[in-house]
Order: C-alpha cells, then structure tokens, then sequence
C-alpha cells in the first residue's frame, strides 16, 4: 500500500512549466512562476505549445504514438507468430534491414489524392539526421552578429561545397558570397537557406531565423523594384529564394522565382568578363530547374522560352548540373513533344498521321541522344562528372522511352516485345551506373526514373529508396522527401495493381509513365524540381 502511495505521488504530470519540462525536473508550480525559474532567474512559462504536422514531418519527428518506445529508447522487436510467417510475402535474400511500404485501407481508392498525399506524409520513414558542427571562422566576418556569422559560415562551408561537382568551379561560392557583402537582401536570403537548412536537420535553434531573414530579403527586393535600380545582385537574390524554396519543400514560390528570374536575365547587359560568367550560372540554373521540372509528372508544363548565350559551349558538361546543355535541350525537347500528345488524348485518340509524327519524332530524339557529345571542362579533375553525365544521357533514353511508348501503335506484339527487352537494358544499364557513384543530389533525377521505369524489381526498389533516404540524411531537401514520396507511392499502386489512365476510345494505353507516381502535381499540389 505505501509503494503504491509513492507512486502515485511520483507519477508524472502534465502540468508543469516548460523550462522544467525541458530539462526534465519536476516543476514545483508555482504561479505565475515556479521555485525553480526563480531561482534560476529565468522565464516561467505554461500552457500549451502546437507542433504543426509538417514541421514534424520535415523534422522527423514522430506524433503522439506513431512511433514505438521503449525504457531504452528503441522500438521493440516483436517476433511473428507461425501465421504472420506463413503469409509474409517473398524477399529478395539480403543481409540490409527491409524496406517496408506501408499500405492501409486509405490506399485502395477511398480518398481523395490530397487525403493519401498527407498519409503519405505521415507514413514516411523518420530518419535519425546527422547534424553537421560548422566551426564558425568569425574573424572573416568583421563586425556580423554571432548568429549571422554562424549561419554565413555554415552556408560556405557546409551548403555551397555539395551544389557542385567540381572543387574548383563553383559559383556558389564565387559570385553569390561576395555579393552577400554589399547587397542586403541577398545577404538575408543566403542567412534563411542556412538556417532553414539547419532547421530541417533538427537543429532548432534558427527556426524564427529562417522566416525573419527571407521576409527581409523580400522587402529588400520590394525596395529595389521601387527604386527601379536592377542590378544582378537583385538576379542573384531571385536564384536563392528559388534555391532555399526548393530545399524547404518545393513549394508553388520556387516556381514563380524562376519564371521571374528568367525573364529578368536577359534584360540586364553584362558589362565584363565576370558578370558574363554570373550571367551563365543564372540561366543555366534557371532553365535546367525548369526543365527538369517538367519531367517530374506535369502533365501540361508552362512554356517558358529560353535562350543560350551566343559562346555557350553545347558539349560541355556543367559541373553543378552533372550534364550538357545540348542533353538538356533534348530532354526538353521530349517532355513538351510528350505533354502535347497527352493532351490531345485527353479529348481525342491520335489519328494515323499524329501517331506517324509521334514516331518519327521519337526516331529523331533517340538518334540525338545517341550522338549527342558531352565532355567535361579542361578545369576540372572530378572523374565522377563525366560517369554522371553519362548516366543522365542513359536517363534521358529511358525518359524518351517511358514517355513515348503509350503513343505507339498496339497491334505489333513483335515490335513491343523488342522495345520492352531495348528497356529492359536501358533499365539495367542504369542501374549499374548509378551504383558505382556516390550518393548525391544530382542524381535524383535518374533515381526517379529508374524507380517509375522498374516498379517490379525489388533490387531497384531498394536502391531507390536507400538512395533518396541516404541524401535525405546528408541535407534533407524538400525535392527529395517529395521524390521518395512519390516513389513510395509508385511502388505501392504497382502492388495494388493500380489501373492508369487511358486515352479516349481505347486506342493507346498510357502504360509506364514517368508521372505516374505522382499525378500532375506531385503532392498536394507541389510541383518537383528533380534538377
């Protein structure tokens, strides 16, 4: 009876105060503050603190009891019993811990897309991220605050080295720091990308940060507009809002900067040498995350025109991109000559010749993909960017593929059975590409491809998957968690044997999209950039 007394007069409660919640002591509660916050001299605080849901998600945190606890802080393995063992389904042999996909009575067609979009958001794997420790070089940094300095320090060192796959060409570093220096908004914008992206790696400390600099950063450049004084700093700015959007989680704004930053480009002259090169690394970020946008599953992309500068050099390889622009322009090529047949389906069937157009365009596009020559520049060492401008070329064959082959005529069984071996191969060889080089974001786009393109192959799933969640680990961008998601999604209408869509009147089939892992918008109404 007395251990059950003091016990009950140990049980802990939910009424205390935050500062001893969180250094977990039991509050005396006191009001309007307790013994211990007096003493300490700090602040007293009750009441009730909301975390939003996809704060949660981005952060991987677990709500209320979706995860499993245990005393010693890790889930409990609970063994099957003889029935549950019987019914598990088969397993490729591997000594790596499975991948799971966790399908519920939501997935079978009794919700609405905006409904699984946020279960999948609730079901997707929380991992333990690794936060990095920036050591903070304050003495380059004059007279910045502690905080700005940190998080300045924090976006050289740990954020601009992964954007480019070269060491010695990098533009992040290059042009966008140094302005950071003598342009406010500019210098705001780069401060909330490294404190939103320290906030994404579980590091609290900077979330009011993150709002709080790109707000100023959005008045800065209100002010610059009223000023009418447009400079590239002003572009610059543009390209990092775009850049901190995409990493956040992809939000509808990152598209409405690019279209604004590309159709500012070309309005302001480049007046030497290096404002020339500024203005190569803008367009070539700006048309390459449009691009590369359209092949994420948008069905009907907005036709941005686009234009190369006149000593643009086609064949070479572009060190933050991992491909040439002249395998861009083909890629771009693909998705528009694609989305407009689509759209015609959606009303009509292709009639004989449109079918005809659609194969001799194919015909051109794969002859160009075969020919097309990329080489990396004389300044860079990295053997890497040559094997990842190859595996690109090698994505783009498979994109070409996945998205013609549902306008092809259906009554040749010889012929489609010749091009599912010719994607069979193409699948394979990508596969084995992609293995042999490191986990970077870079390749999100082949990794999407493959896993639309292979659904059925539980080697590929797990590569995919075990990818995307290694880069998720390394920096935790938007664009990747998004990406997985669809992937999760993909694999599970595949075991659902999900029907797509079909043309009108029956006569082609759109079988083995790319976008079919995500509808038009990817999730809840976001539009990727797999750039």
């Amino acid at each position: 009876m007395q251990r059950n007394q003091r016990s009950n007069g140990d049980a802990r409660r939910r009424t205390g105060c935050w500062p001893c919640k969180d250094m977990h002591v039991r509050c005396t509660e006191e009001r309007p503050r307790c013994a211990r916050c007096k003493r300490l001299g700090v602040e007293c605080e009750y009441g009730m603190k909301l975390l939003w849901q996809e704060d949660a998600i981005q952060r991987g945190i677990c709500l209320g009891r979706e995860g499993a606890w245990s005393k010693k802080g890790k889930p409990k393995a609970h063994k099957p019993d003889a029935q549950q063992r019987a019914s598990r389904p088969y397993f490729i042999p591997t000594t790596k811990k499975p991948i799971f996909l966790n399908t519920t009575y939501r997935h079978f067609g009794s919700q609405s897309e905006d409904e699984q979009d946020e279960q999948d958001g609730q079901d997707e794997e929380h991992h333990p991220y690794t936060i990095p420790s920036p050591t903070p070089a304050l003495s380059h940094f004059g007279a910045l605050p502690t905080t700005e300095a940190y998080l300045l320090d924090y976006f050289i060192s740990g954020i601009c080295p992964n954007c480019s796959l070269s060491a010695t060409h990098n533009p992040y570093l290059r042009y966008i720091t140094p302005m950071t220096f003598v342009y406010p908004p500019l210098h705001n914008a780069v401060l909330s990308i490294a404190a939103t992206e320290r906030q994404l790696l579980n590091d609290r400390r900077f979330e009011k940060q993150a709002w709080w600099y790109k707000s100023q950063a959005l008045k800065g450049l209100q002010a610059t507009i009223a000023s009418g004084f447009i400079t590239w700093p002003f572009i610059a700015t543009i390209l990092m809002l775009c850049f901190g959007d995409i990493a956040d989680g992809c939000n509808e704004a990152w598209r409405t900067h690019l279209r604004g930053g590309l159709a500012l480009i070309n309005q302001i002259s480049a007046e030497c040498t290096e404002t020339q090169m500024l203005r190569k690394f803008c367009l070539m970020y700006f048309v390459a995350h449009d691009i590369m946008g359209h092949t994420a599953g948008n069905s009907t992309p907005e036709s941005t025109s686009y234009a190369w500068l006149e000593d643009d050099i086609m064949e070479e390889i572009d060190p933050l991109m991992g491909c040439s622009r002249g395998l861009l322009d083909i890629i771009d090529q693909i998705s528009a000559i694609s989305s407009n047949a689509e759209r015609i389906c959606l009303s009509r069937a292709l009639t004989t010749e449109e079918i005809q157009n659609m194969d001799e365009s194919r015909f051109r596009l794969e002859h160009a993909l075969r020919t097309v020559r990329q080489h990396a520049p004389l300044t860079t060492s990295n053997p890497n960017l040559a094997l990842v401008a190859e595996a690109k070329r090698t994505t783009a064959l498979l994109y070409l593929y996945d998205r013609f082959s549902p306008f092809s005529p259906l009554g040749d069984l010889d012929l489609a059975e010749k091009k599912s071996r010719y994607a069979h191969r193409l699948i394979d060889s990508l596969a084995s590409q992609l293995e042999l080089l490191p986990v970077t974001p870079t390749l999100l786009w082949p990794l999407f491809v493959l896993g639309n393109a292979s659904p059925d192959n539980e080697h590929h799933r797990r590569f995919v998957l075990e990818r995307l969640s290694d880069m998720i680990k390394m920096r935790n961008l938007g664009s990747v968690r998004l990406a997985r998601q669809l992937m999760v999604r993909k694999f599970r209408e595949w075991d659902l044997q999900v029907d797509e869509p079909a043309c009108k009147d029956g006569q082609l089939a759109m079988r083995g999209r790319i976008s079919s892992g995500g509808g038009k918008r990817g999730l809840s109404g976001k539009c990727i950039s797999l750039a």
